[in-house]
């Protein structure tokens, strides 16, 4: 098996994950409280993005290693309908917000930087729902923003030093955990400011590498043992998913070895779409706002199936408008530049 094989399944995997953190916000932000391991996964499910991302974006530095094509690439990918979602959103709250114009900047500006903690919500707009914020789904993509800025620098590393370098990198970003974790026992922060701090990236750069590091030894992946690795990987995240600890240390390293197997080792599913960016930004706000303005039907299967067939088909024309197009412009900068 080749990693550079086009019949893989990491389009279907991105989906079922987006749609996998649907399944947990909607029966957090609508009060469920559906004990149902589905509605439980998001945390796996984020993961895994992160994994992915680790994988395919280091592979697509190491295809084009010029920076400049890179970043063009990635902006496109990222950022245009991310500033379209944040331009509604702040829409909103023109319209609806009971604060200041000044938290409308403030949110405006902190969201547009990807800073979406310093101003989740405007105002006490929000503060009736579960959850006190518009969007709280986009705090991956500033983990995703500040990985795309060092994968250069990751690569002319691994160039240098050679695979020891990324265990040398996710060795750090584990001792960070702990740092926090200590911290808190000396009770100089709270639980509650750790578990924001655990969110950012020096944490989560692990998952990244985790990423990285089966693109690196994706040849070690042999059809004779991956289905044993697999399996071995499966059952130490169900046994030991609860323990801090391992969620600390060795869990990205199987969540990885999962994430492999199943974009290369199983029956691939071909799909003609890819809209799990939009599908992953959209379906939180369009939740959130179905409860602000009381049109969340009442009855739970009715909910999830209205509110999901809403967001599937927003973000099917958000793909297919928004996504494609600038994606094929950021392409067609870059081959003009090659031309030169």
């Amino acid at each position: 098996m080749q990693k550079n094989n086009i019949d893989n399944n990491f389009d279907i995997l991105r989906l079922i994950l987006a749609v996998l953190v649907y399944f947990a916000h909607w029966n957090t932000l609508t009060s469920q409280e559906l004990s149902n391991p589905l509605f439980h996964l998001s945390g796996f499910a984020v993961d895994m993005f992160f994994i992915v991302s680790g994988f395919l974006i280091f592979w697509s530095f190491d295809a084009d290693q010029n920076k400049k094509h890179f970043y063009i690439k990635r902006f496109f990918r990222i950022f245009p309908l991310y500033v379209f979602l944040i331009l509604l959103q702040t829409l909103f709250f023109i319209g609806f917000a009971d604060g200041s114009f000044m938290q409308i900047v403030k949110y405006f500006v902190s969201n547009i930087f990807f800073l979406n903690f310093l101003a989740p919500s405007v105002g006490s707009t929000l503060s009736g729902l579960e959850v006190n914020a518009i969007n709280g789904s986009l705090w991956t993509l500033k983990n995703e923003v500040v990985f795309y800025l060092i994968v250069p620098l990751l690569f002319i590393f691994y160039k240098k030093f050679g695979k020891k370098f990324f265990y040398i990198f996710y060795i750090l970003s584990v001792t960070y955990m702990f740092m926090i974790d200590y911290i808190v026992s000396l009770e100089i922060i709270s639980r509650h400011h750790a578990n924001i701090l655990l969110f950012q990236f020096p944490a989560q750069l692990r998952l990244f590498l985790a990423g990285i590091l089966v693109y690196v030894l994706f040849d070690k992946f042999k059809d004779k043992n991956v289905h044993l690795l697999a399996i071995g990987s499966l059952i130490l995240i169900v046994l030991f998913k609860d323990f801090e600890y391992f969620k600390f240390t060795i869990y990205p390293l199987p969540l990885g070895i999962l994430v492999i197997y199943l974009v290369y080792f199983v029956k691939h599913i071909k799909i003609n779409f890819d809209f799990s960016y939009s599908f992953y930004i959209l379906h939180f706000p369009v939740i959130q706002l179905a409860i602000y303005f009381g049109v969340n039907p009442a009855n739970p299967i009715v909910s999830f199936i209205s509110l999901f067939a809403v967001i599937l088909f927003l973000s099917y024309f958000s793909e297919r408008y928004i996504e494609k197009r600038f994606v094929r412009f950021g392409k067609s900068i870059v081959k003009k530049d090659k031309n030169v």
